[in-house]
């Protein structure tokens, strides 16, 4: 017999994230808090142990918790594990990595602080940490659940690689080296947590696959001329790869698979923590880098 299920969540957790989800505009935000908030906290393997959690704290049956999951999954806030190698890392049936508790707090915080009190603002504010600490314990220090060994294929949203690389920078002061499409990223929600990472003082090498957003990207340049350099090939030569390069920490290299919407997954990409396979995709940008047309302002 298997141990019997115990949860460490309580309802002022799913209160504070269904707050922040009903800023972020994410639709079921109550259904979309349990499941997210058991993810988390527990960690569990199986989707029977998630229904415990919700029909215990919020009466939230079977349909309308798959509603929430499904949910979450568009709206970038956790990834779908597809499988992983060379790793003994277990990640069950219910194989689904979130995003990180800072980096939701960093995208709602703002709007959220117009429509509650202070005190409540201080209390969910002080409490971030003790979700990071979740966090960390259950999916390790990169997100991803391994350590310095394997990898992880997900499929993915382009909101979930952001908040990921935000919570990273939020962590790290390495460089960041992205390859990514030219078009929708300049347009916002992107264009944001682009500037976010920026602000937290990292420096960026970005290729694109076009120069379509001209003005975005040359205002993006003027402002942060010492910290973001960006370079381009042309729309003949430009595909569907796209890759991540966080320093020396982790790695992840993409490919776009569906139309890029805001209600669908649209990307598979393997995640690596592993320093030789890094070394390797770094190689590769480098590569890219050297081939690829410097952006120039004027």
């Amino acid at each position: 017999m298997g141990c019997e299920f115990k949860t460490h969540v309580k309802l002022d957790h799913i209160q504070d994230f269904e707050m922040m989800f009903e800023r972020m505009k994410v639709d079921r935000p109550r259904e979309a808090a349990v499941y997210y908030v058991t993810l988390v906290v527990d960690c569990p393997k199986e989707f029977s142990d998630f229904l415990k959690v919700a029909e215990e704290f919020a009466n939230i049956t079977r349909r309308p918790l798959e509603t929430g999951r499904a949910s979450l999954l568009r709206n970038g806030l956790i990834a779908k594990v597809l499988f992983s190698n060379e790793t003994n890392q277990d990640f069950g049936r219910e194989s689904y990595l979130p995003a990180h508790p800072r980096a939701i707090w960093e995208d709602s915080k703002s709007e959220l602080k117009q429509v509650i009190a202070q005190d409540t603002y201080s209390i969910i504010e002080n409490r971030i940490n003790e979700y990071s600490n979740y966090y960390t314990s259950n999916f390790e220090k990169y997100g991803i659940k391994l350590k310095r060994n394997g990898n992880v294929t997900l499929q993915y949203s382009g909101k979930w690689i952001l908040y990921n690389v935000l919570s990273n920078c939020l962590d790290n002061s390495n460089g960041l080296k992205m390859q990514v499409g030219g078009e929708r990223f300049f347009d916002d929600p992107f264009l944001k947590y682009f500037k976010k990472f920026l602000e937290l003082d990292t420096k960026i090498q970005l290729i694109i696959d076009n120069t379509t957003n001209k003005d975005a990207i040359k205002k993006l340049t003027e402002l942060y001329s010492d910290k973001l350099e960006v370079r381009y090939f042309s729309e003949k030569v430009s595909g569907t790869m796209r890759n991540f390069v966080f320093g020396k920490e982790i790695a992840v290299n993409g490919i776009k698979i569906l139309p890029e919407t805001s209600d669908e997954p649209s990307y598979v990409g393997t995640a690596y923590v592993d320093l030789q396979d890094i070394e390797v995709l770094d190689t590769k940008f480098n590569s890219l880098w050297d081939l690829a047309k410097p952006f120039k302002s004027k």
